[in-house]
């Protein structure tokens, strides 16, 4: 994506943070003075009831009339709330079809046959720490084969042309990796189970399709990790092996 486009689409969407953010103050403020003329007409209406007739209907008219132009004030907030809110989701439309493209040409430039039509959403993630660098990018296949062509390949990733997929020549892509995407508790088993690898001196530990995988050597089987309890009986019968 051309460094114009992202910063014009961060400077949209920070514009528009800002508006939600005053609009969002002004609402409360708006619900803050219901609440109080709600009371103040409450202690109006008691303390003019054995006042003149005329007196209670000027005070009853100067209420209805502050009532109404509060509620003009929420109406005309509410037609902004949804202006901005249909703004903030055509902006993040158009990220999301910016981050899909990316992602087919770089697939295609690593030579893996996918189109836009395989791709079910891609997007932006903010990162764990603050490091210098771009946002990692999700993306969702809406096809496993497509899935499993790029992630048979992904290492050509960081011998991708950057000007070929549209970014300028001083972008290096030699740091870039491509990862199968594990939820939190997956990422904490293959935490587990690389941990395990280490002490038990096993040769692979890898992550394919959300499934965790070890494998003592080449000659041996290939182990599917489900769970902590699996690694704890494998550790087990590594033990028990030992003693023996």
């Amino acid at each position: 994506m051309p460094k114009e486009t992202i910063a014009s689409l961060k400077q949209q969407n920070q514009l528009l943070k800002q508006q939600v953010d005053a609009l969002c103050k002004e609402v409360k403020s708006l619900k803050e003075s219901f609440a109080a003329m709600e009371a103040v007409n409450e202690n109006r209406i008691t303390a003019v009831a054995n006042a003149s007739n005329v007196e209670t209907a000027r005070s009853l008219r100067y209420l209805n009339d502050e009532y109404d132009d509060l509620s003009a004030s929420d109406s005309s907030i509410s037609v902004q709330l949804k202006q901005i809110f249909h703004c903030l989701n055509v902006l993040t439309a158009q990220v999301e079809r910016e981050s899909s493209s990316l992602c087919v040409k770089l697939f295609q430039e690593m030579g893996a046959e996918v189109s836009i039509l395989d791709i079910d959403i891609a997007h932006r993630v903010s990162k764990r720490n603050e490091s210098k660098g771009p946002k990692p990018v999700v993306c969702k296949f809406g096809r496993r084969l497509a899935k499993g062509k790029v992630m048979e390949i992904r290492q050509r990733a960081s011998q991708v042309n950057p000007t070929s997929i549209d970014f300028s020549a001083e972008n290096e892509l030699g740091g870039a990796t491509i990862f199968d995407h594990l939820t939190p508790k997956k990422q904490n088993l293959l935490f587990d189970a690389k941990k395990f690898k280490e002490r038990n001196h096993y040769q692979f530990c890898w992550a394919k399709n959300s499934t965790i995988y070890l494998r003592k050597d080449e000659s041996s089987r290939v182990i599917k990790i489900s769970d902590t309890n699996t690694l704890r009986h494998l550790a087990s019968d590594t033990y028990s092996l030992k003693v023996r």
